[in-house]
């Protein structure tokens, strides 16, 4: 039989259970939830974001990932050392607003000898694992000047942090926001230069620098590229490192740019890839004789098919590839080199 007292017992259970219930969800939200009295690290620079012109990222000379520019050039803005190559779309404006909004969370140590925990260490310091930034407005005036260090996800996936403390400030501080300082210029950088389905890709041709020619067409039914006119007593070797050669433009990723500076050598061979919609995509390349190494120009031209979507398409990739040379890593040059001899093998009819 239940007792009054029980009752009574069971309810103020319950409630203590819903209270505890409601200060777990509380704390989960408090780190989502901006709090009005939150001071702005940098409180002016949201009404400066569109006088921006310069952003330097500094960094130690032992530092891997190095220190560049970014600029305005041609109204996209570019990494100075690398000619004045475009920037990822939105990743300027993303940085920015990301420092606008960081707000302070927590003053940490002002002892030079206890920032390399926070990685704030000068960028003068060899091992230096800290990122200065500087930004200039259009007159040529520092609007922020800041080292940035070690970077804290929150775990409950509410707001991270950062450590950073401004340049000529000893005081270091725990900062709350969505910013993310990426590491070196590819991290900047817009590095994919094409990105066609491979169930678009009609044919391709490869052109080693004997002058034989690898031609492959895709074959939807199977979902896998053929060798054109392949001799009876030939077989491929592997199916996937044929895939692999078809597909290259699935996802062309450059490695390093440059303005266009070598000559264009038809004798090191190259490649076609040929889409059912009409766009075309050829690569050339040419040898660095100071390094060694095989730089690629990228040109696109579309068919008297193609469509509105198509050429709109080819002249995005035209605005990241025409007057530029690209390194594009050591796989996918080996696949360029592929012939029918390296990619198949002597039919075995046991």
């Amino acid at each position: 039989m239940l007792t009054k007292r029980f009752l009574y017992g069971l309810t103020l259970l319950t409630i203590v259970v819903c209270i505890a219930a409601g200060l777990v969800q509380y704390n989960r939200w408090s780190d989502t939830i901006r709090n009005v009295n939150e001071e702005l690290v940098f409180p002016k620079l949201s009404d400066q974001l569109e006088t921006v012109a310069k952003i330097k990222i500094e960094r130690s000379s032992s530092d891997t990932r190095g220190s560049f520019v970014i600029e305005p050039f041609d109204n996209k803005w570019g990494i100075v050392q690398k000619g004045g190559y475009q920037t990822r779309d939105g990743i300027i404006r993303e940085t920015l607003i990301g420092l606008s909004q960081l707000t302070y969370q927590e003053a940490k140590t002002q002892d030079p000898d206890r920032y390399s925990k926070l990685k704030l260490r000068d960028i003068t310091k060899k091992g230096s694992e800290a990122t200065r930034l500087v930004i200039e407005d259009n007159q040529g005036r520092i609007i922020l000047d800041a080292l940035f260090g070690k970077r804290l996800q929150n775990l409950s996936g509410g707001t991270p942090s950062i450590y950073m403390r401004k340049t000529n400030e000893r005081q270091s501080w725990l900062t709350k926001g969505e910013l993310e300082i990426r590491n070196g210029v590819l991290d900047w950088l817009s590095v994919i230069l094409t990105s066609i389905q491979r169930e678009r890709i009609k044919r391709v041709l490869i052109t080693s620098r004997d002058g034989s020619e690898l031609k492959l067409t895709y074959d939807t039914t199977f979902e896998r590229f053929e060798i054109e006119n392949l001799p009876n007593d030939r077989e491929i070797k592997s199916r996937f490192q044929l895939l692999n050669i078809g597909i290259i433009p699935e996802n062309l990723l450059l490695q390093d740019v440059r303005p266009a500076r070598l000559k264009v050598d038809t004798e090191l061979g190259g490649a076609r890839w040929e889409t059912k919609d009409g766009l075309i995509i050829n690569l050339s390349l040419a040898t660095d004789t100071t390094t060694k190494k095989l730089w690629a120009a990228i040109s696109v031209t579309i068919s008297n098919s193609a469509s509105e979507k198509v050429k709109k398409e080819a002249a995005n990739i035209q605005t990241r590839t025409e007057g530029w040379e690209f390194l594009l890593g050591e796989a996918t040059i080996k696949k360029l080199q592929s012939t029918v001899d390296t990619l198949t093998k002597i039919k075995n009819n046991n």
